[in-house]
């Protein structure tokens, strides 16, 4: 469903932004549960800073609501709400049952499909090309936590080899 530009608007970009920040709080807690290795943190808060770019993308395209830049929400609040309590549900649940690393990746995979329609890209038709042009560089240069994500879980994969067959 899409919206026109108007009073929902806020409403929508805010609960956005939350979604990426509840994302960041998984990942940073997911950093200090994996903190002895140094190549894990590592992944986790990069994963968790690039969450909170994406939020500050939200939140300053909030603040240029009033610019008339944004010619289209592509999302509406239902949508965005449901999403932000299912972020939330994971967090408790991961911090309920601490993942394997396997495990955790899996997950955080899975969220980053799923919440790849979150991308400001995504979510916004802008009123003028060049904020469109402007913002997709933006995001192009913090979008590789998905890659990191697959890579490291194909390491675990691959270094799972199985052993001789009796």
């Amino acid at each position: 469903m899409t919206h026109s530009t108007g009073s929902k608007k806020k409403d929508v970009l805010e609960v956005c932004k939350a979604v990426e920040l509840a994302c960041a709080k998984l990942y940073h807690f997911l950093a200090d549960h994996f903190k002895d290795d140094r190549e894990s943190l590592r992944l986790w808060l990069n994963a968790a800073m690039e969450e909170e770019n994406h939020a500050r993308l939200f939140a300053l395209v909030a603040k240029l609501r009033n610019d008339n830049i944004i010619e289209l929400i592509k999302i509406d609040s239902v949508e965005a709400e449901v999403t932000l309590k299912y972020v939330r549900s994971l967090i408790a649940e991961v911090k309920a049952n601490p993942p394997s690393m396997e495990e955790a990746l899996r997950l955080a995979i899975d969220l980053e499909t799923k919440l790849d329609g979150f991308m400001t890209e995504n979510v916004i038709t802008f009123s003028d090309e060049s904020y469109d042009k402007l913002f997709l560089q933006i995001t192009s240069t913090d979008t590789k936590h998905l890659e990191a994500l697959q890579q490291a879980y194909a390491r675990i994969k691959s270094s799972e080899s199985p052993g001789p067959v009796a």
